[in-house]
């Protein structure tokens, strides 16, 4: 199966997902969003993204499982994690050891200007005048 070119926001606050999404999407990020660790699952094994924003504390399970049970996957083991979270990363020294989660945000301290930055990077969207005059076709 083919991966699908979308980012997967994986957060259960609504607010701060919707800031999330306002902005990632107002970008040109296609993005989706999942509030529940069996929702991101569910999208993740059936549309296999390019990427995937975990936050830790989640209503079913925590994000930390969640990325160790698709690090474990063949397949799934492939899509790179970004935790984003209200947990400092010196306290989750975890996720150095599980190979598909590359990055890790603190919400209070992540720029989401910076954070789409980096994420149209990653997946060689356009950005800057280049995002402007592709949006305004």
């Amino acid at each position: 199966m083919a991966r699908d070119r979308r980012v997967l926001l994986v957060e259960d606050d609504p607010a701060t997902a919707e800031l999330f999404l306002e902005q990632l999407r107002g970008d040109g990020v296609p993005i989706e969003h999942a509030a529940t660790a069996r929702a991101a699952d569910q999208f993740v094994r059936s549309r296999r993204p390019v990427l995937v924003l975990v936050d830790l504390s989640l209503p079913d399970m925590a994000g930390r499982s969640l990325a160790e049970s698709w690090a474990s996957d063949p397949l799934l083991g492939e899509i790179p994690i970004w935790i984003v979270s209200n947990s400092d990363a010196q306290d989750n020294l975890w996720w150095h050891e599980v190979p598909n989660v590359q990055r890790y945000f603190l919400k209070s301290r992540v720029s989401l200007g910076r954070l789409s930055v980096e994420i149209r990077a990653t997946l060689g969207l356009p950005y800057g005048d280049r995002l402007v005059n592709r949006l305004a076709r």
